[in-house]
């Protein structure tokens, strides 16, 4: 039987992180990927979806040139173009993935991995043979995937993956689900021409950012003549005789019947373990049902550890990434422990958002002496030259210490000025030590430098 010091499940943002880590430490690192290199984030997730809003804003900028003496006569829209230029981005980044890996003399099967213990392997290569490897160390990293529907009619309804390969824009589109994808999909293609309504079960879209900030949004949204339906449910979906879908939902307790061309879950991902072997290697799973870890990355065996979406907690692909990283260094045998403090989190939408701690509902909620700075972007010399005026920084902190504990922007490269917030927070930088930093002018970045003297009353 084969033996290796690491073996990776999945060639995702974690897996192919933690395999080259793995190398970089000394060690023989072997990862196994079903699929194309890269995961769910560079094939099917933020990347192509990135890419779309890309051709989105370049819409945008046609019909807004003639402000800047620029004029066009037409603007045609070519999806297929756009799909073509997504695909391309796709394989360009999956192909950086792969020499990433061979630079870093990381072995890859192309394969399906599954437990047989704590520490042996089954792999169905592609060709239908199969091998066992045994290894001193695993990693899982095998990430999610989209829930399938079960409502009646559901087989009628796509998801991001079938989106991001679509022949034509659709004249109409429900979202079921309006958080960072939903919002993220209902913007770029309202931008493309599409009729968009999003059914969200929560209060309000984008539960998880300021509502502060997500009532800038929804005026954005209002005046993009997207329609919002908050604590709604789909209950059916049928389809009439012209090829267009009959939802039947439920909005606050309410009978509303919707027709769209096309219904997009946006929402309820799994983590990818079916077939994994997990039972067989008594690995645990935890009570969103992804696998068991913990700061150390490590699961309930000590020879297994898991990284990336397939624990559920933490979905963003800059997680991942460490979580792969940590995972590696101590299978490698080393003492590493992840902080989670201040994760940032952005939507690819137009306006951008991004946010990083607490909300001041959050804030308050926990007893914090809440002191907020805000600055519009209106005030912006670099926004106001871009067009993009509308949307602002709010800086939330907790008087005691004067420290920093959340940060929310919407407006131009919302999750580019993030960074900045994020690294505050984690190095506790007071709203006065960024008052006395410099900041380049004309830069959106000074919008922070102004909210931080907006909380200290300069």
């Amino acid at each position: 039987m084969e033996e290796r010091d690491v073996v990776i499940i999945g060639g995702g943002p974690a897996g192919y992180r933690a395999a080259i880590r793995v190398s970089q430490l000394g060690g023989k690192a072997t990862l196994i990927e079903n699929n194309a290199l890269g995961g769910t984030c560079i094939n099917q997730g933020c990347i192509p979806v990135r890419t779309l809003l890309r051709a989105a804003e370049i819409v945008d900028l046609t019909r807004t040139a003639k402000d800047y003496g620029v004029n066009f006569k037409e603007t045609e829209i070519d999806i297929s173009k756009m799909i073509s230029r997504k695909n391309i981005i796709v394989r360009t980044l999956s192909s950086g993935v792969k020499q990433g890996l061979k630079s870093g003399r990381v072995e890859v099967i192309e394969g399906t991995g599954k437990l047989l213990s704590p520490s042996q392997l089954e792999v169905q290569l592609q060709d239908g043979s199969k091998k066992e490897i045994k290894a001193r160390r695993i990693i899982l990293a095998t990430g999610s995937k989209w829930k399938k529907a079960t409502l009646p009619g559901g087989e009628k309804i796509i998801t991001p993956i079938e989106l991001m390969e679509i022949k034509t824009i659709p004249e109409s589109m429900l979202i079921i689900g309006g958080g960072f994808i939903g919002t993220s999909i209902a913007t770029i293609f309202s931008m493309l021409g599409t009729k968009i309504s999003i059914l969200e079960e929560s209060p309000h879209i984008l539960p998880e950012i300021d509502k502060e900030i997500v009532s800038i949004f929804e005026k954005e949204m209002e005046d993009r003549s997207i329609r919002v339906y908050t604590e709604a449910q789909v209950k059916k979906i049928e389809e009439n005789a012209q090829g267009e879908k009959n939802i039947v939902a439920t909005v606050k307790g309410e009978n509303v019947n919707l027709t769209a061309q096309c219904i997009l879950m946006a929402e309820e991902r799994e983590a990818n373990i079916n077939g994994v072997g997990l039972d067989k290697a008594g690995v645990k799973r935890n009570e969103k049902k992804g696998i068991l870890v913990n700061r150390r990355m490590e699961t309930n065996v000590p020879t297994i550890f898991a990284a990336g979406d397939v624990t559920m907690e933490h979905m963003w692909t800059h997680v991942a990434y460490v979580e792969g990283i940590i995972a590696a260094e101590n299978a490698m045998g080393r003492d590493s422990k992840i902080d989670y403090t201040a994760i940032p989190y952005a939507t690819n939408t137009f306006p951008e958002i991004s946010s990083v701690g607490m909300t001041e509902d959050e804030a308050i909620a926990q007893g914090y002496q809440v002191q907020v700075g805000r600055f519009l972007f209106s005030g912006n010399g670099l926004a106001t030259i871009l067009g993009q005026r509308m949307g602002m920084i709010k800086v939330i902190t907790q008087g005691k210490y004067n420290q920093i504990i959340g940060v929310h922007i919407i407006g131009p490269r919302a999750p580019d000025l993030i960074a900045e917030a994020a690294l505050a927070m984690k190095l506790e930088i007071t709203p006065g030590e960024i008052s006395a930093t410099f900041h380049s002018h004309p830069t959106l970045s000074e919008g922070f430098w102004e909210a931080a003297r907006n909380i200290c009353g300069n």
